[in-house]
């Protein structure tokens, strides 16, 4: 079931655009880490995941934007993902 509560404005925004593919899930405050994303998933069409939860996506590769929002699919090409917003700079250290 899908907690329709507290979704961000930009994302219900995101989720009526026609993407012309099936949206696996919508994430904002999103990283870029080599090939993935890092992020806070929204409206996972699995209903697995949460809604906030924070979730890495498989390797990606963009696909096409509409406006600021846009379309990722995963480098085995059966998952697509809206980036909805990203996160500032984010600075990785090893440890």
């Amino acid at each position: 079931m899908v907690d329709e509560e507290n979704i961000p404005p930009d994302v219900e925004r995101a989720v009526r655009i026609n993407w012309g593919v099936l949206i696996d899930a919508y994430l904002t405050n999103a990283a870029r880490v080599g090939s993935r994303y890092v992020g806070t998933l929204y409206f996972d069409c699995a209903g697995l995941i949460g809604n906030g939860e924070t979730v890495v996506t498989p390797p990606v590769r963009e696909l096409k934007s509409h406006g600021n929002f846009y379309l990722v699919q995963s480098a085995c090409g059966k998952d697509h993902y809206v980036i909805v917003s990203e996160g500032g700079p984010t600075h990785l250290r090893s440890v």
